[in-house]
């Protein structure tokens, strides 16, 4: 069986391409910023080298299996910004439907980048994959994530009360959802 081709994707203003060991050191450097790691769940198992290229690896492997993709995020000249991903749990395709999660350094916080680089994944989910649902949450708190999830058309659709344990603590997660349906009305 081939090897299945890894999906870059062009935006105005970002490249949508594949994790590479090389991207570690710069990704670390923004994930070690307070205020991007606060609102990650995984921050802390990704704070090394080694932890970060056992996460690309693990990335590659969910892609290899079908179960996910996952992008590093970078501005035309290269330079990588965050990271963007379906599959957050790995992608159901019983039931076509899948989670995402992104994140983004904070230099690069409100200019429309995460909203761009989203728009671009939720293209490629419904319009490539032929996927009909699109999740994603955020901790209570994240204004932000849930300002791009609703400029790319994603619905609210309830809070899972103390749904993670982060730091000792258990915080709420808030749920928003596109449907096929929602994200071909928003094409027009």
């Amino acid at each position: 069986m081939p090897t299945p081709k890894f999906p870059v994707l062009e935006t105005e203003r970002l490249t949508l391409r594949q994790l590479k060991k090389s991207d570690a050191p710069a990704l670390i450097a923004l994930l070690r910023d307070e205020a991007v790691s606060r609102w990650l769940l995984n921050n802390l198992e990704r704070t090394t080298l080694k932890q970060e290229q056992e996460y690309i690896k693990a990335m590659r492997k969910q892609f290899l299996k079908g179960q996910g993709v996952h992008w590093v995020i970078c501005d035309k000249a290269g330079t990588p910004m965050g990271g963007i991903g379906i599959g957050r749990w790995p992608m159901d395709r019983m039931h076509n439907k899948t989670s995402a999660g992104f994140w983004l350094g904070r230099a690069y916080w409100g200019k429309g980048y995460m909203t761009e680089a989203f728009s671009a994944v939720l293209d490629y989910a419904f319009g490539t994959l032929g996927l009909n649902r699109v999740s994603a949450g955020h901790f209570q708190g994240n204004i932000a994530s849930g300002r791009v999830q609703q400029k790319c058309g994603l619905l609210y659709e309830g809070t899972c009360r103390r749904a993670f344990l982060k730091n000792g603590a258990y915080i709420d997660e808030l749920m928003y959802a596109i449907v096929r349906e929602d994200w071909e009305k928003g094409m027009k």
